[in-house]
């Protein structure tokens, strides 16, 4: 009796090892996100193109639009989605722009605070692989996103000469002048915005990878202060070494980070009151649901927050660390409730010295992260961070010094921090291996 278990558990083995080398089956999963900050006022007569990276392959792709911060419902004449030849260029590879449908019909009315579904097309993409968005509404609400990242490379959009543009693959009545604007305002001249994105809010796909890991947290996990060559944000170091893994473990990673964000409920330190065009989006408590919990295929979520509710800002006083940690412990709940992997993150220095209250409160929030907050992993990028000599501040080799915080001290890792932070967080937290045979 205990021979033929041990041949069966060996067979087992084998048939699971071999396994382990081959695709997960298809499935639908996100695959880029850029969650929608603010209004930038009333879109031109003119068509916006943004091209954005998806983070795992696809052979068929849905995209998401939003009208999170219109007051009057958005209204879509047309919208397409292709492959783009390469960041900087509007072209899109011969014969793969697909007219994009909402539920069969090519024009669709978005509410105002509504996002909407676009149905499937076939389209395939690798992972790295480049898709553009194109949307003509004229004299509808703009919501977008600024993305503090790289000024050549995705995300970007481009805003075409008058009219309804979106079939053109060619990409001849899309001005690539680079134009750097106010961020926060309206757009209305044709040509090239690094950084911008209108609109699309997230990207699913059909996909061998077997679910998504979202990062949700601020500026930092954004990117603002990572420069350099493209793919150095933590996240993008993260996704790279997903997809590097046996193909039945590769998942795909989307960025939900705002710059300027804030955990907890509050008024927003970085954004007048008054002012229309907002730069920072809601508390990620109050979106969760939008930007984690609705969308397709995720099963972990790094969540790394809290720096901008306790250092205050220009509109608002810091924090208590106590309303921090009340925050971050309701969104654990939330996501455990849905069988979401909670990964938490220590937040980083900020080069504010021991006696400043703002450092005496992120110590606080951290010793709570590592002992008391009910996340299922916890990586501590403050001590992986920290200069061992100052260990209230980044490593200076690490520190984005260009980057000082309106309340004094520098919160951001360079592009060569963001590719140790990458590289530090456990594969094995978010892809475990498969267990073979456990009862051999």
């Amino acid at each position: 009796m205990r021979r033929a278990l041990a041949t069966i558990c060996v067979l087992a083995a084998s048939l699971m090892a071999v396994a382990g080398h081959g695709a997960a089956a298809p499935t639908d999963v996100t695959v880029w996100q850029g969650s929608i900050a603010g209004s930038r006022g009333t879109a031109p007569d003119a068509t916006v193109r943004t091209v954005v990276t998806v983070s795992a392959p696809v052979s068929r792709v849905r995209v998401r639009l939003s009208n999170q911060y219109g007051t009057a419902p958005l209204v879509i004449r047309s919208a397409w989605a292709g492959q783009a030849m390469a960041g900087g260029q509007a072209a899109l590879r011969p014969g793969t722009n697909r007219r994009l449908a909402f539920g069969g019909r090519t024009t669709v009315s978005i509410g105002p605070g509504s996002v909407r579904w676009s149905d499937p097309v076939t389209l395939s993409l690798p992972a790295g692989g480049l898709l553009a968005v194109s949307v003509h509404a004229p004299g509808q609400p703009a919501g977008g996103k600024t993305f503090l990242t790289y000024a050549a490379v995705p995300p970007a959009m481009y805003v075409s000469n008058a009219g309804d543009h979106g079939a053109e693959e060619s990409g001849a009545a899309y001005p690539t002048s680079n134009i750097v604007e106010d961020w926060y305002r309206p757009i209305t001249a044709a040509g090239y915005y690094p950084g911008q994105a209108w609109w699309v809010d997230a990207v699913a796909g059909r996909s061998p990878a077997h679910g998504t890991v979202v990062a949700v947290g601020d500026s930092i996990t954004e990117g603002y202060g990572a420069y350099g060559p493209p793919g150095q944000r933590f996240t993008d170091v993260l996704a790279a070494r997903l997809q590097a893994l046996p193909a039945n473990r590769r998942m795909a990673v989307s960025n939900a980070a705002i710059s300027g964000n804030t955990a907890s409920v509050q008024t927003n330190p970085y954004q007048p009151p008054t002012d229309p065009y907002g730069c920072c989006g809601q508390p990620i408590v109050q979106r969760l649901a939008r930007d984690v919990t609705t969308l397709p295929g995720v099963r972990a979520v790094v969540l790394l927050s809290g720096t901008n509710d306790i250092a205050g800002g220009p509109f608002a006083q810091p924090s208590p660390p106590g309303q921090v940690t009340a925050a971050i412990q309701a969104m654990i709940a939330r996501l455990k409730s849905q069988g979401m992997q909670v990964i938490g993150a220590t937040l980083l220095p900020m080069g504010l010295e021991p006696s400043n209250p703002r450092e005496q409160a992120r110590q606080q929030v951290n010793a709570w992260i590592r002992g008391q907050a009910r996340f299922d992993h916890v990586i501590d990028f403050d001590r992986l961070m920290a200069d061992p000599l100052v260990p209230w501040r980044i490593r200076p080799s690490w520190a984005s010094s260009s980057v000082v915080a309106p309340t004094g001290g520098v919160y951001h890792p360079n592009a060569a921090g963001h590719a140790v932070m990458g590289a530090r967080i456990p594969l094995g937290w978010l892809a475990p291996a498969p267990t073979l045979c456990p009862t051999c």
